[in-house]
């Protein structure tokens, strides 16, 4: 079974310049494990994702077998199973109150009978959770809750759930990461199992120590570009391939190196500590004798011992960063905070004063005119985010309209459009001050939304009002509205990863909603925990300098053009309210 990519390119955003992925031509074969490198920002995470058909490449073909991946904007069910995606966090995708509902949860979509989604179980337990002896009990006992494991149980949790379905291909997204020893034994003692069933494994990692010895195959991405392709003997090779991408070096390759500089030619390649161990004992007897050679070989050692985790840890240029579009790029990101608060203040107070259709329809005319101004793909999440909110506003205005009376010895159901159109009228105001809010959030970087606003609040400040505590607080609110928007469409690739359902890109199933909200909203809360105590931490409290003129305040002639805009539309919105 083959998976062949032809020309693949995926676009980040109408405000990019590059492309996550460029012109990507691979042929990924069964029975080998074949490992991602490239720094942050390289395109792992989304190849990963386009080989389990969660993303549409927007040019380039992508077919199993010579079976194309997407038809008619879906990808068909009989290949989604066969793909296996494992996110970098796997721990975040759990919501069953028992280990069992996630067991069955992710069968559910295969055709199993009962007897043999307890078999798969069995054996996903035996394989992830082997009994330490016989009077202790598993861990992943099946009535216990998920959320009672420890943090290092719950990703070996997500994993033993990830492979319980057996998938053909395995797509790993940094597996390894935050793993204890016993666990990453457990992961490669897996990996090597899928690849003598016959199965094939592709695996995104930094983790070169780890995954290099027991893959068969190298991809090294750098910026979107497929730029080598080889072994990983190659790769020992051609070291010069790590370094110009800033991956850095793993031990076997830096002490090789090291050895070379030092005038001493190994006779072979170790990729492994043992496998280098015997090739340095050769070269120590065949070459100088083994007291010199032992000297040479130990200062690499003891030198590579001590920066080994620095090593792998280097900084990686911030060019190779995600290339996704930020707050700070093109007209809405120049505008000065200052002038965003004015204009939404002034936005929000005319809705708030609209009593009928007409005039909050012409509030609505720029708030709708500075959306369409965002990137395609930030505006498409938007409208993704902004559908349950629709769907909450219909229902409320139709049970505020539903009528109930008693008269004549029975109940009588009744519709009244009076009532209905008065709620109507409340949300869609409200409907319009969320959607500016999440204008004002997407657009404006946090340093700037507090400082812009503690500028605007300065006249409190004259009077003694707590201005810097509401403007902190204002903000943060702000701050999660993106912050929900990210989230939301994270979750929503996990759920479709787990639920194996032909689907258009970015929509979730009603039957999903749970699956997907419970981790979404305990990822939330630990967000908002994060923010509480970073922000202890730093002792945020006011203080002389919050509200002071700042290099992030700069405003210009056309800001004040803009403002004058603005405020003629106020005018003209109050007068139309009057009418």
């Amino acid at each position: 079974m083959e998976i062949e990519l032809t020309n693949i390119r995926i676009e980040a955003s109408e405000s990019s310049k590059r492309a996550l992925l460029e012109d990507i031509n691979i042929q990924l074969n069964s029975g080998e494990i074949t490992l991602l490198l490239g720094c942050t920002g390289s395109g792992k995470t989304t190849l990963l994702q386009t080989l389990a058909g969660l993303r549409l490449p927007d040019a380039g073909s992508i077919t199993l077998d010579g079976t194309p991946f997407w038809k008619e904007g879906k990808v068909p069910k009989s290949i989604l199973l066969q793909m296996g995606l494992l996110f970098q966090f796997p721990e975040q995708q759990l919501f069953a109150r028992s280990i069992q509902r996630e067991f069955t949860y992710s069968l559910r979509s295969y055709r199993y009978s009962e007897k043999q989604q307890q078999e798969q179980i069995t054996k996903a337990l035996n394989q992830w959770d082997p009994p330490v002896s016989p009077e202790l009990e598993r861990r992943f006992h099946l009535d216990r809750s998920p959320f009672a494991l420890s943090g290092g149980e719950k990703r070996r949790l997500g994993l033993a759930l990830g492979m319980v379905t057996n998938p053909h291909w395995l797509l790993l997204d940094e597996p390894s990461a935050g793993l204890e020893a016993q666990s990453v034994v457990l992961l490669l003692d897996a990996l090597e199992q899928h690849r003598q069933a016959g199965g094939g494994g592709v695996v995104a990692t930094h983790d070169l120590d780890t995954f290099l010895p027991c893959a068969d195959r190298v991809l090294l991405l750098q910026e979107g570009r497929l730029i080598a392709d080889l072994t990983p003997r190659e790769l020992h090779d051609r070291p010069e391939l790590l370094e110009q991408t800033g991956i850095g070096l793993p031990p076997s390759m830096r002490l090789a190196q090291q050895m070379r500089a030092a005038g001493l030619d190994l006779p072979s390649i170790g990729m492994t500590p043992e496998e280098m161990a015997e090739s340095i004992i050769q070269s120590t007897f065949v070459e100088v004798g083994v007291q010199n050679e032992a000297k040479v070989a130990s200062g690499p050692a003891i030198d590579l011992a001590e920066r080994e985790t620095t090593e792998n840890m280097k900084v990686h240029d911030p060019k190779l960063l995600p290339n996704t579009w930020t707050p700070s790029g093109g007209l809405y990101g120049v505008m000065d905070p200052r002038l965003k608060w004015i204009l939404y203040i002034l936005l929000v107070t005319a809705a708030m004063l609209q009593h009928r259709w007409l005039g909050l329809t012409l509030t609505l005319v720029p708030v709708v005119t500075a959306l369409v101004g965002l990137p395609r793909q930030t505006l498409a999440g938007c409208m993704k985010l902004m559908k349950p909110l629709l769907f909450f506003f219909i229902i409320s205005t139709a049970l505020s309209g539903t009528t109930l009376s008693t008269e004549g010895g029975g109940l009588h159901f009744g519709f009244s459009l009076m009532q209905a159109e008065g709620t109507l009228l409340n949300v869609y105001r409200l409907f319009i001050v969320t959607l500016a809010s999440l204008w004002f959030s997407l657009t404006t970087p946090y340093g700037r939304m507090v400082e812009g606003l503690n500028w605007v609040l300065g006249i409190g400040k004259k009077i003694r009002l707590p201005v810097a505590s509401f403007a902190l607080a204002v903000s943060l609110i702000f701050r999660f509205i993106p912050m929900i928007w990210s989230e939301w469409q994270r979750f929503s690739l996990i759920v479709r990863a787990r639920g194996k359902v032909a689907l258009r890109p970015n929509t979730v199933r009603i039957r999903d909603l749970g699956p997907m909200v419970i981790p979404l909203l305990m990822a939330l809360f630990q967000r908002a925990e994060d923010m509480t105590i970073a922000m202890e931490m730093r002792k945020v409290r006011e203080h002389y300098m919050l509200g002071m003129r700042s290099s992030l305040l700069v405003w210009s002639k056309r800001d004040t053009w803009i403002s004058m805009a603005g405020l003629i539309g106020f005018v003209l919105l109050i007068w139309i309210g009057q009418l």
